[in-house]
């Protein structure tokens, strides 16, 4: 049981040093974030053994790693389940929503319209005043281009961004949206890496410029054919899914590497933001990856902050990914709520959050 222990805690160990080494440097140390979930559960489960043993002493081992990585657990697992969401509409505050909505349907065949139709009326629903859409599709014919006319009526939008990433087909665009009920007064799409943007639009809330910047990083490439064998091999259904789930080591860190480049050239550009700074998306990496943790610096995560639960943004394969993101600085603005909604028109849910401008506008 002590071996068990001790592994357990280098285990966790090794979770942290994947968050802050970079995947180029040691091979195959990225897929320790895949895992940081089950590392803390793990160590957590070792305390209470030890605990209500005769041996109370031992507990100290996982102790001490739970201390000394404190800061990953609100962000794996939202402890806020007593805390309360303030929605309510003030002068100084705005509701934002930041959702992969999966190409409007687009990828989706025969259901193109259905998807389309369920994502419009999700984002009526919450209503939020800044809208941040990355795998967004619209039809490169400017005459059939009617998803951005549909939200911009159906939301109350006066302003809207689209940066294209890549097409799909002949006639289909894939990007990023940005729809906002207040003035865009700039608007940079940054290049990370081929079809990877960092895009940002500064946006007048009241007399306040704040930056909004929104990306959708290097995803691992996971064809549906793909992701049908992990499924296989999470039912344990045979030993030919599992040899092929091997395959997929390689292509999981080359993802990394390239995502870990993304996000230290949006960092650089991130720190050149002289407005009150939001940064939301989908990174395609989990809580304290060396993605996220580039990427975020010295800013709060809007779920640590209020999220419950494991926060699932993904859909599929496993229950604790959550690899959707809202950023922000503190200094500037404060978090007064924060939901993750379910919804089946998109392999990822919606993050909304609530946001209130602290001082004076300027």
């Amino acid at each position: 049981m002590l071996l068990c222990n001790i592994a357990a805690v280098g285990w966790l160990v090794l979770c942290y040093f994947s968050s802050i080494t970079h995947p180029s440097e040691i091979k195959y140390i990225a897929l320790f974030s895949l895992t940081t979930p089950f590392a803390l559960l793990a160590n957590f489960v070792f305390v209470f053994i030890w605990l209500f043993s005769s041996r109370k002493l031992h507990s100290i081992l996982s102790l001490a790693v739970l201390v000394f990585c404190w800061e990953m657990i609100p962000a794996v697992f939202g402890i806020h389940y007593f805390s309360k969401n303030d929605w309510s509409k003030k002068e100084n505050t705005f509701k934002l929503m930041a959702w992969n909505v999966h190409a409007m349907g687009t990828f989706n065949p025969p259901h193109e319209k259905e998807y389309a139709k369920g994502i419009i009326e999700l984002i009526k629903e919450e209503s939020p005043d800044i809208l941040c859409l990355p795998e967004f599709a619209m039809n490169e014919n400017p005459k059939k281009r009617v998803y951005p006319d549909l939200i911009m009526k159906e939301g109350g939008y006066t302003a809207y961004k689209f940066n294209m990433d890549n097409g799909f087909g002949p006639n289909i665009w894939i990007g990023t949206a940005i729809f906002s009920r207040y003035p865009i007064v700039n608007y940079t799409a940054h290049q990370l890496s081929p079809y990877i943007y960092l895009v940002e639009t500064d946006i007048d809330i009241k007399g306040t410029i704040v930056r909004v910047g929104v990306v959708h990083l290097q995803s691992f490439g996971l064809s549906d054919e793909d992701k049908a064998v992990i499924e296989g091999v999470k039912q344990d259904q045979d030993r030919e899914s599992l040899a092929k789930s091997k395959s997929f080591i390689w292509k999981f860190n080359d993802a990394y590497e390239r995502r870990a480049q993304e996000a230290e050239k949006a960092r650089a550009i991130i720190n050149q933001s002289p407005y009150p700074l939001i940064v939301c998306g989908d990174f395609n990496d989990l809580p304290f990856s060396y993605t996220y943790t580039t990427v975020k610096g010295d800013m709060k995560d809007a779920f640590a902050e209020k999220g419950r639960g494991f926060g699932r943004t993904y859909n599929q394969i496993i229950p604790t990914l959550r690899i959707d993101h809202i950023l922000y600085k503190e200094n500037a603005l404060q978090i007064n709520a924060f939901k993750t909604v379910f919804s089946k028109f998109s392999d990822h849910s919606p993050l909304v959050a609530n946001f209130e401008i602290n001082g004076k506008p300027k």
